[in-house]
């Protein structure tokens, strides 16, 4: 957004910003007026991802160029009259492709990825020209489709029809674009447009507030609106609360953590949407946060001790042990690359160890996983007590996304779930207290404990973006050895970490006990699968190896005969692979608490039984009522109840 002349200007931009948060429109419209001057600072990342998106663009317009066609580029940045004659005289004369198109009227204007022509008549003669954009997203997002409205609108202005259809080129992709249907989005594409303009010229008739969004983590106001925040005390602060809970209590002019945690218990009030239990934990939370503020030092509290629901998932500890956390980067390759498995535990002389496996390739991510599985294996058969304990839940769906990428290691990784060797210390945690902390990451929690890490934060995070950049954008050969030094120590102190949090919940555990309390361990599950592998199975994964012979990991590296016989090999047990995911995630659901299920989209939390609504006496027909949630069902899914019963 800028001001020209008097005059606003909007881009695409301004449409994608206001769609995300109405009060960055506040921000960036006070800046164009120059009452607001450009946060100084500026995150790498997001210069990486600049990076990225036109190194994408880039290979596209080549792709364009191999492929025979005939380029036009609009040179110069911005929305100059030069750079706008040249579009409007490419696009008279009937240029193939359009780069850089810069596409103005009235107040609008932006620059578009690529116009490309396409054979329907128009005011510029017997051809047109439709809108493609590159994006990194590989899921299209409202922003993409509100950017490419305004363009393909933009377009309509010249040619005097609306392009039929504009495209998204995905990563990873073969650069084939995805179609839209440009009249589909028009009413919603004008919708947004109009708001905009109207809180542009409403003046500061509308009061809007810097309330978080997921936007905030790529904002360049994100520092300055959380300082507001936390001078407002906003109910954002208080670590779990969800935006339906927020919303629920501002209308209950319930607006501070201050006020939240002053609310008599039980509420006096049932709330319209979620359960009466979410919010007296979120008010729970709330006072814990205000006493530590208070006292100055961070403060717990035990919870009330349930069956198999934190300490209570506590197994015994053993001198096989191992501590475990991964360093990946999702933006590497079409999936992403787990480039660093590190992992402490005891050697034979019970000195603790440290362990980083490195892979920067494809190949050498595979390898790391087979190195890691089989090493966890054989540390399992020596200390068949032994756990692998790590903190949130994205080291085990790590390995079970690298087992079906490769399709190697599965009955290894199906046994070492079935047994839940995997210890999630952030559900024991969740389960288990409640801190004065306004996340329950790790590195929150350290103050408890009083870990002390040897590589500093801020230089960690220098560290990772050392790594990100070359990765991500194909050039691994680049990083530098101090980078990998200091992300190895980053990834150290994590598994370090937590280790010392085993250790502190046990402490707290220990002196429970010793209190009286009753705390039992976790029972040992049946690590074998209901059914041995059979020889047919033993046949099956000779015959995938034969087949897949040579094969390159990587698919970049495959020609189109090698990539065959490897689709041919994978679809041999392609069935019981993905039968095994679904029993995965049907495991994991059944072992959620009640509370855990309420923040659980997967399902929902809360029924209550109310009556029969008809069916039969063999085959009656069920109704339950339960609290507003936020959830990802949507009918015709089969009910299971908390524990993995059926329902009804």
């Amino acid at each position: 957004m800028r001001i020209t002349d008097g005059q606003v200007r909007f881009g695409a931009g301004d449409l994608v910003n206001h769609l995300a948060c109405r009060y960055l429109t506040e921000l960036n419209t006070q800046m164009a007026e120059g009452v607001l001057a450009a946060p100084g600072d500026r995150d790498p990342m997001l210069d990486l991802l600049r990076q990225r998106g036109l190194a994408h663009e880039e290979g596209y317009i080549q792709h364009l160029e191999e492929s025979g066609c005939q380029i036009t580029r609009i040179d110069g940045v911005g929305l100059s009259q030069t750079a706008a004659d040249a579009t409007l005289e490419a696009m008279r004369s009937g240029s193939e492709v359009i780069v850089q198109a810069a596409l103005v009227e009235g107040s609008w204007g932006g620059r578009a990825d690529v116009l490309r022509r396409v054979n329907t008549a128009s005011e510029l003669g017997d051809w047109s020209y439709e809108v493609i954009d590159t994006k990194l997203a590989r899921e299209t997002k409202c922003g993409a489709i509100l950017q490419l409205s305004l363009y393909s609108d933009l377009v309509r202005a010249i040619q005097g029809k609306l392009p039929e259809f504009m495209y998204v080129v995905a990563p990873w992709t073969e650069f084939e674009p995805q179609a839209y249907r440009t009249g589909d989005y028009a009413a919603y594409y004008r919708l947004i447009m109009n708001w905009l303009e109207a809180a542009v010229t409403e003046d500061g008739q509308v009061a809007n507030y810097p309330d978080p969004r997921q936007h905030c983590d790529i904002c360049r106001w994100s520092r300055s609106c959380d300082a507001r925040r936390r001078a407002d005390d906003h109910l954002s602060l208080v670590a779990g609360i969800s935006n339906l809970q927020m919303d629920e209590l501002r209308g209950r002019s319930v607006d501070t953590t201050t006020r939240l945690a002053s609310e008599p218990l039980p509420l006096p009030w049932r709330p319209n949407r979620g359960a009466v239990a979410s919010y007296e934990r979120v008010r729970e939370q709330a006072r814990v946060q205000v006493k530590g503020r208070s006292l100055g030092e961070p403060v717990y509290e035990t919870l009330e001790l349930e069956d198999g629901v934190g300490f209570a998932m506590l197994p015994e500890p053993s001198p096989g042990d191992v501590f475990f956390d991964i360093e990946g980067d999702p933006f590497v390759g079409p999936g992403g690359l787990e480039y660093l498995f590190g992992y402490v535990a005891a050697d034979d002389s019970d000195e603790l160890q440290y362990t980083g496996l490195w892979g920067l390739s494809p190949a050498e991510e595979k390898r790391n996983f087979e190195t890691l599985v089989d090493g966890l294996m054989a540390r399992w058969a020596n200390h068949p007590g032994m756990h692998v304990y790590h903190f949130a839940p994205y080291e085990p769906s790590a390995l079970k996304r690298l087992m079906g990428r490769y399709g190697t290691r599965e009955d290894e990784v199906d046994q070492m779930l079935r047994a839940k060797l995997f210890v999630d210390l952030y559900r024991v945690v969740r389960g288990a207290l409640r801190a004065s902390v306004e996340s329950y990451s790790i590195k929150e929690l350290e103050k408890f404990f009083e870990f002390k890490r040897e590589v500093d934060l801020r230089d960690a995070n220098s560290a990772l973006y050392g790594l990100a950049v070359p990765l991500e954008l194909g050039d691994p050969e680049s990083i530098a050895e101090e980078h990998k030094d200091t992300v190895e120590g980053y990834n150290r102190d994590d598994c370090l970490s937590t280790l010392h949090l085993r250790d502190w919940l046990e402490e707290i555990r220990s002196a429970l006990i010793d209190d009286g309390k009753e705390i039992q361990r976790p029972e040992p599950s049946n690590a074998q699968a209901s059914e041995p592998l059979t020889e047919w199975q033993e046949m099956i994964a000779e015959l995938g190896e034969r087949i897949a012979g040579d094969v390159p990991v990587s698919e970049e590296d495959r020609d189109g005969e090698q990539q065959a016989r490897w689709v041919l090999a994978n679809i041999l047990d392609w069935h019981r692979r993905e039968e095994k995911a679904v029993w995965w995630e049907y495991f994991r659901l059944s072992e959620l608490t009640v509370e855990e299920l309420l923040d659980e989209r997967d399902s929902l939390g809360g029924l209550k039984f109310i009556g029969e609504a008809g069916g039969t006496a063999r085959a009656p027909i069920h109704r339950y009522s339960f609290p507003g949630q936020e959830t990802s069902l949507r009918g015709g899914e089969g009910l299971k109840s908390c524990g993995g019963d059926d329902l009804g």
